[in-house]
């Protein structure tokens, strides 16, 4: 038995895939919710330091578009015009001496001065460290600091002739050590010749302090629009082309670049992962509920796993049980109605009828060899028994006793009629031997018992089990006869679908209700061996089945009606006798 339970665990085989298909489905889709909330983490994260760079890059523009308004507003002002026109053809004693002869010249009202606009102009900008006007041959050079602290150690560093070389390159925004320089042409409104250039320098940490302190981290950086870096608060690595598609550089972070101004300034930020915050604990969150989730479905699985397989083992046991012999072996049923319930009720029913089918078969046996003995008992000298009472009946004629020799002529046919060993017959038959027991009952009780018979020929010849009708006729003279008057037989047949109704009424005394309960209950019960109706009941339903038997309904005073219900063939009595026997 436990090699064959080692081979009954499906369950635990059941358990292991389960297991398993479990981990890989909740591990794949806790990868696919990781990655997902990790992309939203980074995009949102990377829209942040967009933002921050977007700034940058437009705060840029603005210093250009400040640079662009003054020289427009140069344009605008004929006399500032012509300040600037004087100091890009002379030096700065003639520029001087020019101001002073206007200022007579228009006695004593001069209403502006290049000095004190671009001086007034950036006044308020304290990012401005100088504005330079240089003119278009680089001899004549005009320096306005607004703020000295941050002018001086820049052009000590370069000096003059540096910074002129400034006016030389073509992009319009640049970077020059830590300052970031606006260059401007100035054309003559006349013949549209370029007079010179003007060179804001700024400082650069107004764009370092556009950078939040969460995002120090991040590497922000604004470029022109030659590629050139003109700002970073960080080392800017270099970035290919293959970075730029995938927004990623290996070792660096994330990268982002935002979209070019008027002034062709643009911005690249780069994000180390270490600042996309919360991704750690994120994937081990959903590590741990991962898990949590695997275990609590493994254990649940393991223990209904685990429930029905006791169930089975416990079907498994009782089949074999029941293999070995043990036909009361019964499966306890659950009150759960699944399908291994139905397979419980199914095999105690299975036990059932197979105690039934033996316990008939056995009984059937029984009746079998003991009306074998008694046959065997009857046929000992039958006919020393036929000529003796045969001897009696000639005697008793001769003697003039013509009742007693008819009553022993007709005892004489009954038991010729019982010793025969013949277990089925035809209907004619029975009732042949019937109508020789009642006219040998009449001729004892010196009374006569009308007797009708309502058959169709050919059911006379239909088989039928012997014995079955005399009973009847018995119990008639017994309880039903009328003792005062006549009281008459009616014996019919009739077939109704698969069955034969055999009907025997009387219009005798009835049986009392206290004495049909009685008889119910004996035909219900299981007695054997008991002479009558019980006895007649029984073999009918072991020869033929528990669905056919004999039924009795009386009413007292009335008369009684007993119907025998046996199955209707059309075969012989051999076929009929085996199939009896198969049913």
């Amino acid at each position: 038995m436990s090699a064959n339970k080692r081979k009954r665990r499906i369950f635990q085989r059941m358990l292991l895939v389960f297991s398993l298909t479990s981990l890989f489905t909740v591990g794949l889709l806790l990868f696919f919710i990781s990655k997902y909330y990790t992309n939203i983490k980074v995009d949102a994260v990377l829209q942040e330091t967009k933002a921050v760079s977007e700034s940058q890059v437009v705060a840029v523009d603005r210093k250009e578009q400040a640079l662009v308004g003054m020289t427009q507003e140069i344009y605008k002002n004929s006399d500032l015009m012509n300040d600037v026109q004087i100091a890009m053809t002379h030096d700065y004693a003639d520029y001087i001496q020019k101001n002073i002869d206007n200022y007579y010249a228009k006695q004593g009202f001069y209403s502006v001065d290049l000095q004190s606009f671009l001086r007034s102009y950036f006044t308020y900008d304290d990012d401005v460290i100088a504005v330079q006007l240089v003119s278009a041959d680089k001899e004549f050079t005009y320096t306005f600091p607004t703020n000295y602290s941050k002018w001086q150690p820049l052009f000590e560093k370069y000096g003059e002739q540096k910074l002129l070389q400034a006016v030389s390159r073509k992009e319009n925004i640049f970077r020059l050590d830590s300052s970031i320089v606006f260059k401007q042409v100035v054309n003559d409104p006349s013949t549209l010749q370029p007079l010179g250039t003007v060179l804001m320098y700024t400082d650069e940490d107004f764009l370092a302090d556009l950078i939040p302190k969460v995002k120090q981290a991040s590497t922000f950086a604004v470029m022109n629009s030659n590629d050139e870096r003109l700002y970073s608060n960080h080392l800017l690595p270099d970035i290919t082309d293959a970075n730029q598609e995938k927004g990623y550089r290996p070792g660096s972070g994330y990268l982002q670049t935002t979209e070019p101004q008027a002034s062709g300034a643009f911005g690249q930020v780069i994000v180390p992962e270490s600042q996309i915050g919360g991704i750690p604990v994120l994937q081990w969150t959903l590590f741990g509920v991962g898990v949590g989730l695997v275990l609590i479905s493994i254990t649940i699985n393991f223990f209904i796993s685990r429930r029905y397989s006791n169930r089975i083992q416990v079907i498994v046991d009782g089949m074999d049980q029941m293999e070995k012999g043990g036909l009361d072996a019964k499966l306890p049923v659950d009150e759960r109605e699944d399908e291994l319930t139905l397979i419980s009720q199914s095999f105690n029913k299975m036990g059932d009828s197979l105690n039934d089918y033996i316990k008939q078969v056995y009984t059937l046996e029984i009746e079998e060899q003991k009306a074998q003995l008694k046959a065997l008992q009857g046929q000992v000298e039958p006919h020393f028994l036929y000529n003796s009472l045969e001897a009696i009946r000639m005697n008793a004629r001769l003697e003039g006793a013509k009742v007693t020799s008819n009553m022993i002529y007709h005892l004489s046919t009954l038991l010729r009629y019982t010793a025969d060993n013949i277990e089925m017959v035809t209907l004619a038959d029975e009732v042949g031997y019937v109508r020789q027991y009642l006219q040998f009952m009449e001729l004892r009780y010196q009374q006569e018992v009308p007797f009708f018979l309502e058959v169709e020929e050919p059911l006379l010849e239909h088989p039928f089990l012997k014995f079955t009708l005399q009973p009847l006729v018995e119990n008639f003279f017994k309880y039903a006869r009328h003792d005062d008057r006549r009281t008459s037989l009616t014996f019919s047949a009739k077939r109704v679908g698969d069955v034969l109704e055999v009907r025997m009424r009387d219009d005798g005394k009835g049986i009392t209700e206290q004495k049909m309960m009685q008889i119910k209950t004996d035909l219900g019960g299981e007695q054997q061996g008991r002479i009558g109706l019980v006895n007649v009941h029984r073999r009918i339903q072991l020869y033929f089945g528990e669905q056919y038997g004999l039924e009795i309904t009386s009413i007292q005073n009335q008369g009684t009606e007993v119907v025998l219900r046996v199955p209707y063939t059309s075969d012989g009595r051999k076929n009929y006798v085996e199939n009896a026997f198969s049913r």
